[in-house]
């Protein structure tokens, strides 16, 4: 009984939750429409109202921050119970049989990726990776370009194709623009938007340079979306390559393209980078930088808690700054999620005492309103078990 409820404990082990994914408010019909005229894949979560791993997704998966910066970015996004008239009037054209069922289609109604069964955040993030691959629109445009043609519209249809499929397409546009092709200023600049898929080349640099124009040509919404990309691939490449001085440049340049998200991203940056390469002291004042530039939101805060507890579960000075964070949380909360939190915490701080007292109290409380008591039983039946 106790391996089954620490089981359970640990399936909700740090959920953080964030802006997430924003599905469409519409049609199945509708979203197929405008990922058509988008020129994206539509992502369906096909569910059930009484489906147990469909309810942990809507939850803990879809409402973190990096699903959400992926799907939001590359899919248009619908949730469907099947179980109402859209979804039956779907499920007679796309088949479900079991709970969650996750679909990836084109604009024309194209099936190209299914998924059965719920998903963690990484496998989520992977199965949209491999959609857009399978999904790859380049070959099409590939021909024509090697057989000579280097118009604006093949060109630009060609990198944003590349891109899409997660293929290299630097070279390809670099090849291009050095042959001085004609272009009219507005294709000039949204060109380049596409092209500059790294923050670290003369291509992103020619983009900042030309912000105000670029923006007014598409929108503030995607300029962001494409420089951050940008500049997370630099970061990536400055952790590959162990460049502290890449590292640097890239959040330099993040406060010209993004500058009301720049303090976020650097800390973040920096936590990534520093905790790669273990350097605990400016990794500790990465993710106090973090805290502080955000204003001690429950998002930014559950995001260090997360971090901290992956990879530096063994470090005192952090799983006691990770404790006061959480603290923070639940005296804000109050709710049976930060409960969890800050006594997965206490634990590993070897607090187990003051756990077992917090989850007394909140269970004498929760009895007092009439709650169901099973999941406070289930905690400190956990936190017991982990008493010297």
């Amino acid at each position: 009984m106790t391996k089954i409820l620490t089981f359970i404990f640990l399936i909700s082990f740090f959920p953080v939750h964030s802006q997430g994914i924003e599905f469409f408010q519409g049609s199945w019909k509708d979203a197929m429409a405008k990922a058509k005229s988008e020129d994206k894949l539509l992502f369906v979560d096909a569910f059930a109202k009484w489906c147990g791993p469909c309810k942990a997704m809507s939850k803990n998966v879809f409402t973190q921050e990096k699903v959400g910066d992926y799907f939001n970015s590359n899919f248009i996004n619908l949730k469907l119970d099947m179980e109402e008239a859209d979804g039956v009037s779907f499920g007679h054209i796309y088949p479900v049989t079991a709970y969650p069922t996750l679909m990836f289609l084109d604009g024309e109604g194209k099936l190209v990726k299914k998924v059965v069964g719920g998903q963690q955040v990484e496998g989520l993030i992977a199965h949209g990776e491999d959609a857009n691959k399978k999904n790859d629109k380049s070959g099409k445009f590939e021909e024509k370009y090697l057989a000579g043609d280097r118009s604006f519209d093949l060109m630009y249809n060609y990198v944003k194709a590349l891109n899409a499929a997660g293929k290299p397409s630097l070279k390809i546009s670099n090849d291009f623009l050095n042959t001085n092709p004609s272009l009219t200023e507005n294709q000039k600049l949204i060109f380049m938007l596409e092209a500059a898929t790294e923050s670290d080349s003369k291509l992103f640099d020619f983009v900042l340079e030309n912000k105000s124009k670029i923006i007014a040509l598409s929108d503030q919404k995607t300029f962001k979306d494409k420089c951050k990309d940008a500049c997370e691939k630099a970061v990536a490449k400055a952790i590959e390559y162990e460049m502290e001085s890449l590292l640097t440049e890239t959040i330099e340049k993040a406060k010209k393209a993004f500058p009301d998200e720049a303090d976020i991203f650097a800390a973040r940056a920096n936590m990534q980078y520093y905790k790669t390469f273990r350097n605990e002291s400016k990794y500790i004042a990465a993710y106090k930088m973090l805290a502080k530039k955000s204003e001690n939101s429950t998002e930014q805060l559950k995001f260090i808690i997360q971090d901290i507890s992956k990879t530096f579960k063994d470090k005192p000075k952090m799983i006691s700054d990770a404790v006061e964070y959480a603290e923070g949380i639940y005296n804000d909360k109050k709710d049976m999620e930060s409960l969890t939190t800050l006594c997965s915490l206490l634990v590993t701080n070897n607090e187990v005492e003051k756990a077992i007292k917090l989850t007394k109290a909140a269970r004498e409380k929760a009895e007092k309103a009439g709650y169901d008591l099973s999941v406070y039983d289930g905690l400190l039946n956990y936190l017991n078990s982990k008493k010297v």
